[in-house]
């Protein structure tokens, strides 16, 4: 078998210094990724994305109770596409349709509502009436949040919870869209500190 020898030429770092490539396992080619092969790395990458169907996301405003929200990724992407289908038939204006894809992505994707006030190590549902499920976008939110008689939709139960501040929702959407193209993606950032994400 021929030596590639391209990588055989590559400069040694010091005289007893370690090379930045290493002999496969097979001993043939040389590998730049240190001990691991690229088949291992391909494989972890790959398993990190699969096992990943879930992410909670912070609520700004809320520091103190720790709100966030806990998505899923949809089963099928037809899902986002039959809600921006629906929510233009809906809008005429292209603002009042972005904002409201954004919201109607949100309740679809929404597991529940948690939070995680300070020194509490993992999120806990909100759960008022002890029924074993957390709350969503729903009555039982709105009537936590002393605003059931205010609200008689999913839609309004988000905007209220958001302050009724599109800006808000627009950040808080932005890192929902950011983790369902990349689970790996850190949702803890705000979108000017995610270059190169």
């Amino acid at each position: 078998m021929e030596r590639n020898d391209e990588l055989a030429d590559l400069p040694q770092y010091g005289d007893d210094g370690p090379t930045p490539v290493r002999a496969s396992d097979n001993g043939d080619a040389l590998s730049p990724f240190g001990e691991a092969s690229i088949m291992d790395l391909l494989q972890q990458d790959l398993q990190e994305i699969a096992d990943t169907k879930e992410v909670y996301i912070r609520l700004k405003g809320y520091e103190r109770s720790g709100i966030q929200i806990k998505y899923h990724l949809p089963h099928k992407g037809r899902e986002l596409s039959d809600i921006a289908r629906k929510v233009e038939r809906e809008h005429k204006d292209a603002y009042s349709r972005n904002i409201n894809i954004a919201i109607d992505t949100m309740i679809h994707l929404c597991s529940g509502v948690y939070c995680q006030p300070e020194g509490v190590l993992e999120p806990v549902m909100l759960d008022p009436g002890d029924t074993g499920e957390p709350c969503m976008f729903d009555g039982r939110l709105a009537q936590l949040m002393g605003i059931d008689d205010e609200v008689a939709s999913a839609r309004q139960v988000v905007r209220r919870l958001f302050g009724d501040n599109d800006m808000a929702i627009i950040a808080h959407a932005e890192k929902l869209q950011r983790w369902l193209a990349n689970t790996k993606a850190d949702v803890t950032l705000e979108i000017w500190q995610t270059q190169g994400e």
